[in-house]
């Protein structure tokens, strides 16, 4: 069982938020993400039974192993300041093995100009 990576994200109320991945085999080779799926949340403990976010993650170059996560603005500007956790789960082998990639701390805080 892998640890996943430990990545910590700052989210500023109101702004679209988007975490952008390149997976590589430890020699720098891109790894092909075709066939697989992604999908992240940002709850306020990891134990918690609601979610205070959810991001839409879309693959932007298979071949590459790149995809993005994305918070919209629209989102965003629903949540309130604080702090919480998030992670980022890859779903593959037709939908049968899920494994947690990255993880970490969410700080949530105010956007300056509106």
């Amino acid at each position: 069982m892998a640890t996943p990576a430990y990545y910590p994200i700052s989210v500023r109320i109101g702004d679209t938020e988007t975490v952008t991945v390149t997976l590589q085999e430890s020699n720098g080779t891109p790894v092909d993400i075709t066939g697989r799926t992604y999908a992240a949340q940002i709850r306020a403990t990891a134990d918690a039974a609601a979610t205070i976010a959810t991001f839409t993650c879309a693959i932007t170059n298979a071949a590459a192993g790149q995809f993005a996560c994305t918070l919209s603005a629209t989102t965003t500007g629903a949540l309130s300041i604080g702090t919480g956790v998030w992670d980022l789960q890859e779903t593959s082998g037709g939908g049968t093995v899920k494994t947690t990639i990255l993880a970490g701390p969410v700080r949530i805080d105010y956007d300056v100009t509106r």
